[in-house]
């Protein structure tokens, strides 16, 4: 049976590559905005079947100031390193159809492992993958690039997505770079305060800017 990581170098990296993702090896893919903004899609296997190969894909949208805020102890060091899942602002896993679901019956997170094997065709799986990325994924993460479509989601809060942060600190992170003062007063005034470390958040997001234009 073909190893997971040859089934992705040879259906899912050439897929990626046409979209215009840019590879880290076979597991992740990322898209880059002009603005140090990233979504990238991440396949994670997952040994929980001897007879088959199973994994989950998982989508992360990761705005620039998102990363600085959580690394902002050391934003000098981490900002030259690619984004990651664990930065991202909005988190979406992709569902596999029934024919290619381990447990198609199964709840989530469960309902979310994708399966080939003996008895479930890699390549069949490879197609209802490749028509997923292609049709629906890797456009919505092109679309979630675009900052105000992401900023009206965070507070939407459509069901689907998991969101990483409440919806005034959202806007603040999706605007701190580039909004003037004045303007991003009036978003602060938006920040949850029932939140740990508003203050900081609150204080940091003021000095941001210019930390930034002179590069500290």
């Amino acid at each position: 049976m073909i190893s997971q990581s040859a089934w992705r170098r040879r259906h899912v990296v050439p897929a990626a590559k046409e979209a215009g993702l840019v590879p880290d090896g076979t597991k992740v893919f990322r898209f880059f905005g002009g603005n140090g903004d990233c979504a990238l899609v991440e396949f994670h296997p997952h040994r929980i079947d001897l007879r088959r190969e199973v994994f989950f894909a998982r989508v992360s949208i990761v705005p620039a100031p998102q990363r600085a805020w959580a690394h902002r102890q050391h934003w000098d060091q981490a900002r030259d390193k690619a984004p990651d899942a664990s930065e991202a602002m909005l988190h979406w896993d992709l569902i596999p159809p029934a024919g290619v679901a381990l447990d198609p019956t199964a709840d989530m997170p469960a309902r979310g492992n994708w399966a080939y094997g003996p008895d479930m065709d890699p390549d069949v799986c490879a197609g209802e993958l490749l028509a997923m990325l292609r049709e629906h994924t890797f456009p919505q993460m092109r679309r979630f690039l675009d900052r105000d479509v992401l900023n009206a989601e965070m507070k939407a809060r459509s069901s689907g997505f998991r969101h990483r942060r409440p919806p005034g600190w959202a806007e603040v992170l999706l605007n701190v770079d580039r909004v003037p003062p004045a303007a991003l007063e009036a978003t602060l005034a938006g920040v949850e305060m029932d939140y740990p470390v508003a203050d900081e958040f609150i204080a940091w997001a003021r000095a941001f800017p210019v930390q930034e234009a002179t590069g500290r």
